[in-house]
């Protein structure tokens, strides 16, 4: 892609941001940071019961609000949700929009032919979030490297995205035949999922953009002055009942040491991971929504806990930054990015409870070294201006040199 010369006056862009969800995880918290910054910008979601006003939905309103009804196997007889929303989805490619930037894409709402067609005939961003889109359909294959060459037997059967029936060989060939061959552009979040798409068989001819998530600057803003409050170790979860969430590996490293400290936990099911540590003392504030009560419970831990078997870029790990807290992690991912082990925060030594309980044992018996750790990482510069700045060179340079695939 020729340089571009950021000097000259800047193209008025229309920015259509497709995703699954409107609000759930990283995904969609990157996608509202986005939308702030490009205030012009529209989001279009497919699933969900109802929408704001200025979301796009790509199954209708009325349809949306009675398929989570009495009335769901009915709608979903008259009018299936996934062959609407893939019409819908292609239809986008004659829509009045300069790009389409795609988020979570897992081939529910769209089939990958779809995905092929529109980013033949529009300019696309597709920020990965994940590894779905060079795996034969895992999201994290872990320890499995069959995708780069040939999926099946999948070890990861009854994981989300992936259902019980293995059609990952299948699921391998598409994206090999309708995606390897077009000149994307990927946005990776971390430095750990771009060296694993350049060298996978489906992407390592696509052009990827390494731009790393941000602190959300509305979490920032919320953050109180911090206040004398006990020891506490804060652990925010998506689901607890997810098991590539890594409650597991936390609920049996807090099990393997002492409870000397108070447990905070926010999430959905958090109530039934309070229940799985006995002799801590606990306080269950279920799934948290609103930024200014998120910024508030960070605020009240000393310790961030952070379990994950696989993550990308997460931006929970950020905010625990952002306020000051100490974080002990897995080393997963884009996480040993995020942290540097001893000077701004601790990470195990492996993805086990037993080394993760090693380092949460350090941080506990320690409460100096959590602060100074927490003062060290509000430090590091995860800039949203610079985020957005960084998506907006990328914008113009894709829409301003942006041909069709058949050119």
């Amino acid at each position: 892609m020729p340089g571009s010369d950021y000097s000259a006056p800047e193209l008025v862009m229309r920015i259509l941001h497709v995703n699954n969800q409107i609000r759930l995880g990283g995904a969609e918290t990157v996608i509202r940071q986005l939308l702030r910054g490009f205030p012009s910008a529209k989001l279009a979601v497919a699933e969900g019961k109802s929408y704001p006003p200025d979301v796009l939905p790509l199954y209708p309103r009325v349809l949306s609000r009675l398929s989570h009804s009495r009335f769901q196997n009915q709608i979903e007889w008259i009018a299936p949700r996934r062959r609407w929303t893939d019409t819908a989805f292609r239809h986008l490619a004659s829509s009045s929009f300069d790009l389409l930037h795609l988020h979570n894409f897992h081939g529910q709402y769209a089939s990958i032919e779809s995905f092929a067609y529109i980013a033949s005939v529009k300019p696309v961003i597709w920020t990965l979030h994940a590894l779905w889109a060079v795996t034969g359909g895992c999201d994290h294959p872990r320890n499995c490297l069959r995708y780069l060459s040939e999926c099946g037997l999948c070890p990861q059967l009854g994981r989300w995205p992936l259902g019980k029936e293995d059609n990952t060989s299948d699921q391998l060939y598409q994206k090999l035949h309708y995606l390897a061959r077009l000149p994307l552009h990927v946005v990776a979040p971390s430095e750990w999922l771009a060296q694993i798409v350049k060298q996978s068989p489906i992407g390592r001819n696509w052009h990827v953009h390494h731009i790393p998530n941000a602190v959300n600057s509305r979490f920032v803003s919320a953050l109180p002055t911090r206040e004398p409050h006990p020891f506490t170790i804060l652990i925010v979860n998506r689901n607890f009942a997810d098991e590539q969430k890594g409650w597991y590996i936390a609920r049996d490293a807090l099990n393997n040491i002492t409870p000397s400290a108070r447990l905070l936990f926010v999430g959905q099911n958090s109530d039934i991971a309070a229940n799985e540590v006995p002799g801590w003392q606990c306080e269950s504030l279920g799934y948290l929504s609103c930024v200014e009560d998120l910024a508030k419970i960070h605020a009240r831990s000393d310790i961030f806990l952070f379990a994950s078997p696989a993550e990308n870029f997460p931006c929970v790990v950020l905010e625990a930054m952002a306020a000051g807290a100490c974080v002990v992690a897995t080393p997963t991912g884009g996480v040993v990015e995020q942290i540097t082990d001893g000077e701004t925060g601790l990470l195990a030594e492996d993805i086990s409870a037993p080394s993760l309980a090693k380092a949460l044992s350090i941080a506990i018996d320690s409460p100096q070294l959590c602060h100074r750790l927490g003062k060290a990482a509000r430090l590091i510069d995860f800039s949203e201006d610079r985020f957005i700045s960084q998506y907006r060179h990328l914008y113009h340079d894709v829409i301003q040199y942006w041909k069709p695939a058949n050119d």
